[in-house]
């Protein structure tokens, strides 16, 4: 029979597989370093993607609200349960007058249980096409041409059957297109021109839902305020405050910066954690690696007598290393794999943060990252103990304990 030369893989391979308890622990180690590293480094990816995505939701500079329904606005951005509120829809025209003011165009919220395509409230909203600059630009990447009567551009979150329509206040809808999922509020919103909205809101009358309808044709949500360039925004906001009664005036620069600088302080705790336990976890394996090989003195001091060179002991004991962290990095990956891809969604909605997760290009690169930064720390932390171990002499060894 043939025999095979014992390389320095092969002889890894039977010391791993001698000690079986010792290689899981090792594994262990390095497969909750990797589960953290890719799982941070894809969560935080997330946020910053789920900042950017919220640009898309400010495409103006000031938004207009009935009074005391600013936090009710905000809520929705996130997500949030639908709302009704309302005011008269005159008041753009009061706005528009403001000095500073480029530009005005209104919206018309519907909120809804009455949907056969969803397990959730939709938020529907209206969009005046001779005014809006804010909705359609963003929309016309997924739809070219304007809503149509009795057609909706649909959130992502928004399941509707095979024949493409949807049911609001027994009302049949056509969905005219899907939007790509944002992790904001737009994902659970139903967009309608103006004319469509104001039937729905007629139909939920009738269906004995009020919401708030007073004058549905002359009523509306919010307006959005472009500024004239050059203008401030802030006192372009305070003097709307003070020409118009009974608003609430939202700076959405201002709602901007405060989710961006939640979404950093989140991305700080999540980086400096992960950044923490992998330290500690290279640590524990330096400290590991460390006792074993010097349990394993006389075991490399009989392998230096039978031929092999100082070179080949540090080769055995960086071969047991990567062959032990890479395991468990390819473990570690592949839970965070499970773990944060599928429940993506619900782990944004408990930070109450949008959380949008990368693509398929962007998530391979992270994961071959996680994979060769998790597997490169084996090495590393036996670096030291490989050293020791070559440069022990033999003699001295084989006599220790006599």
């Amino acid at each position: 029979m043939k025999l095979k030369p014992l390389s320095t893989v092969r002889i890894a391979c039977h010391n791993l597989r001698a000690k079986e308890g010792r290689t899981a622990c090792l594994a262990a180690i390095v497969a909750i370093m990797a589960f953290v590293f890719f799982g941070g480094s894809v969560i935080s990816r997330s946020l910053e993607n789920g900042i950017t995505s919220l640009e898309a939701r400010f495409g103006a500079d000031i938004t207009i609200l009935p009074f005391g329904s600013k936090g009710y606005y905000e809520n929705i951005i996130f997500s949030g349960p639908p709302v009704n509120f309302y005011f008269d829809k005159n008041i753009a025209q009061e706005i528009a007058a403001v000095a500073g003011v480029q530009q005005v165009t209104a919206q018309f919220f519907i909120a809804t249980l009455e949907a056969t395509c969803c397990a959730a409230e939709v938020q529907i909203v209206g969009i005046d096409y001779d005014t809006d600059f804010v909705i359609m630009p963003w929309i016309s990447r997924f739809h070219q041409r304007q809503i149509g009567a009795d057609e909706i551009i649909a959130g992502s979150n928004i399941v509707f059957d095979r024949s493409n329509t949807i049911t609001f206040f027994n009302q049949n809808i056509n969905v005219a297109a899907q939007l790509a999922r944002t992790a904001t509020g737009i994902d659970n919103t139903a967009f309608v021109n103006m004319d469509t909205a104001r039937r729905l809101a007629r139909a939920a009358m009738a269906a004995g839902h009020a919401g708030g309808f007073a004058d549905i044709d002359n009523a509306a949500s919010a307006v959005l305020v472009r500024v004239i360039p050059g203008y401030d925004v802030s006192e372009v906001a305070q003097n709307i405050r003070n020409a118009v009664y009974g608003i609430d005036v939202l700076e959405n620069s201002s709602v901007h910066s405060r989710i961006s600088a939640n979404l950093s302080f989140f991305t700080g705790i999540i980086n400096a954690v992960t950044i923490a336990l992998c330290v500690l976890s290279v640590f524990i394996l330096a400290l590991l690696f460390w006792l074993i090989a010097n349990g394993r003195k006389k075991e490399f001091a009989v392998i230096r007598i039978l031929g092999a060179t100082r070179k080949k002991l540090a080769d055995i004991v960086l071969a047991e290393a990567f062959a032990v962290s890479l395991s468990g990095a390819v473990i570690g990956v592949l839970l965070a794999l499970i773990v944060v891809f599928p429940f993506g969604l619900h782990i944004g909605r408990q930070m109450g943060m949008p959380l949008l997760l990368p693509g398929t290009l962007d998530s391979f690169l992270l994961l071959l990252f996680g994979i060769t930064a998790a597997a490169a720390a084996g090495p590393l932390s036996a670096a030291y103990s490989a050293y020791k171990i070559s440069s022990a002499e033999t003699y001295a060894t084989m006599r220790e304990g006599e």
